[in-house]
């Protein structure tokens, strides 16, 4: 009688088994074929989403402009820092009305036809005084500037102009007096050590040269009057 009980459980376990794995296998079948099915669903959905809606054009990133000063304000600049205790520098009028005031249509702000008889700021036209007043930074208007800052300080006076506004100045540059050459165009900035560096380092390679300080301090003030960033607003 054990004997029998024993066979009947030790089958009842066997079919609990079978069907165990059988159940499993079934299963696997049927996740499977529901894997298989939404995964050719997906691609009918997606080749009838293709069809219906063209692609997507690729996005173009905004480009930001950088805003500089106005004619206005790079002429008042380069009136106090080239003019002295005695008066301006020779021809500084003339140098700022060539390369600046007459260039409004590249440094921005139109002309006054009334302020002189001759409409002289305007250049004989009208129309240039409707010019905005604020414009993007341009090759054309970087080009003038530099003719400017090369034909001011062309001139030993102009050279001499700035010198006179450094304080505790040496015969030749030093850190303190490189920082005040910078400060005379980059109103209310600090100059970095790496910019400070790189001038003394020109100053050093013009001494091997054996140039004279005065044409050492003259290309020190080129480097920083034809550098760009002090007409950012």
């Amino acid at each position: 009688m054990k004997n029998h009980s024993r066979t009947k459980i030790f089958t009842l376990l066997l079919c609990g088994a079978l069907l165990t794995q059988a159940y499993q296998n079934c299963g696997e079948m049927a996740q499977f074929e529901v894997s298989e099915q939404a995964s050719l669903g997906l691609s009918q959905s997606s080749q009838s989403s293709d069809e219906n809606h063209p692609s997507a054009k690729p996005v173009e990133l905004p480009v930001q402009k950088i805003q500089v000063v106005n004619k206005n304000y790079v002429a008042a600049l380069m009136r106090e820092i080239f003019t002295t205790s005695t008066g301006p520098v020779p021809n500084l009028e003339g140098l700022i009305h060539q390369w600046i005031m007459t260039r409004g249509a590249q440094y921005g702000l139109g002309c006054n036809p009334y302020s002189s008889y001759t409409g002289r700021d305007c250049g004989g036209d009208i129309s240039n005084s409707n010019l905005p007043a604020k414009t993007d930074a341009n090759t054309v208007r970087e080009s003038f500037r530099i003719q400017f800052c090369e034909n001011i300080l062309g001139m030993d006076e102009g050279v001499n102009a700035i010198l006179q506004k450094l304080r505790n100045r040496g015969a030749a540059p030093t850190a303190d007096t490189v920082k005040q050459v910078y400060g005379l165009f980059y109103r209310g900035d600090e100059a970095p050590e790496a910019v400070v560096n790189s001038l003394l380092d020109l100053d050093r390679t013009l001494a091997l040269k054996n140039e004279t300080p005065l044409e050492r301090w003259r290309a020190l003030a080129l480097q920083v009057c034809e550098s760009p960033g002090w007409q950012l607003q």
